[in-house]
């Protein structure tokens, strides 16, 4: 799945996608933002990978920088009609447009299974948080659930999404699913790359993981 289809999709399901995505949480994704906002350190600065439509910069209660970066511009247009005070940069997550040490949060929400090579990621992620800042990643969890959840997507479920997004769209949410990575995996790729793993938070019986952790 290469950027230019990951910018494409989203672009193309912008104007639908907070129903879509309170739809399949059960309304519950504002929730696990605010929870994952609350494990960040209370200082002044936080940038949000992929931030979509923004949700987590318009739920953020820091006073200082909030910037957020995606790689579909029709996302961030919906985010800085929310977020006005708010910086949205068109920009790929591995290859940051900026200084290294600029900010003190990092977060993600259920972006870090789309990104393309995630240890190229994680060394931009600790280039740029200052000294013992932390990355917050809210995430989809690989357990024995998962082909569950496939297989919901791919029959039951399938019929809504098709009508929302289309097939191809939404065989692309099924892709992403699939490549769901477990706690284990996480905290090896958190490791290797810098972090050490502070905090996990699971949510709706373990399908979905808050984990923080702090830059070495």
């Amino acid at each position: 799945m290469t950027k230019y289809v990951v910018s494409e999709v989203f672009s193309s399901i912008s104007k639908y996608y907070d129903f879509f995505l309170n739809l399949v949480t059960f309304g519950k994704i504002k929730n696990w933002q605010r929870d994952m906002l609350n494990l960040l350190d209370e200082e002044n600065s936080i940038l949000d990978i992929g931030t979509g439509t923004g949700e987590v910069l318009v739920q953020s209660k820091l006073k200082g920088l909030k910037v957020g970066i995606d790689i579909s511009f029709e996302m961030l247009k919906i985010a800085k009609r929310k977020c006005e005070e708010c910086y949205f940069i068109f920009a790929d997550a591995e290859e940051l447009p900026l200084k290294d040490s600029t900010f003190k949060n990092l977060t993600l929400s259920l972006v870090y299974r789309h990104l393309h090579d995630r240890n190229r990621f994680l060394k931009e992620a600790n280039r740029v948080l200052v000294k013992d800042g932390k990355l917050a990643i809210l995430d989809i969890n690989r357990f024995w659930l998962t082909p569950i959840l496939v297989f919901l997507m791919r029959v039951p479920i399938k019929p809504i999404g098709v009508i929302l997004f289309g097939k191809d769209k939404w065989d692309f949410f099924i892709h992403s699913l699939e490549n769901t990575v477990g706690e284990k995996e996480l905290r090896t790729e958190l490791e290797k790359a810098g972090f050490r793993v502070e905090k996990i938070k699971r949510k709706l019986f373990g399908i979905v993981y808050i984990t923080v952790a702090r830059k070495i």
